[in-house]
């Protein structure tokens, strides 16, 4: 089963997707962890979803902490094509 994006609720003035588990729709699917900095030297690893890699790493950054801006600086792979 794949976590997959679910219509969005409000957390703390930012949206986070709510998850649910549905069964993989397509072999396209790609999974990325990402890593992330902050201005602060702060970092988190994210993982991200989408059918291409530019979707999976434009979803991961909403499974970071609130409060402080993340710029992605890496990204590898964990499945997909």
């Amino acid at each position: 089963m794949a976590v997959m994006p679910q219509p969005s609720t409000e957390v703390a003035g930012r949206r986070r997707p709510q998850l649910a588990l549905v069964p993989p729709s397509s072999p396209a699917q790609r999974i990325f962890s990402v890593e992330f900095r902050s201005p602060h030297g702060g970092s988190w690893r994210a993982i991200g979803g989408g059918d291409t890699p530019a979707e999976a790493i434009l979803w991961a950054p909403e499974s970071c902490p609130l409060g402080t801006t993340w710029e992605p600086v890496a990204s590898e792979e964990l499945y997909g094509e």
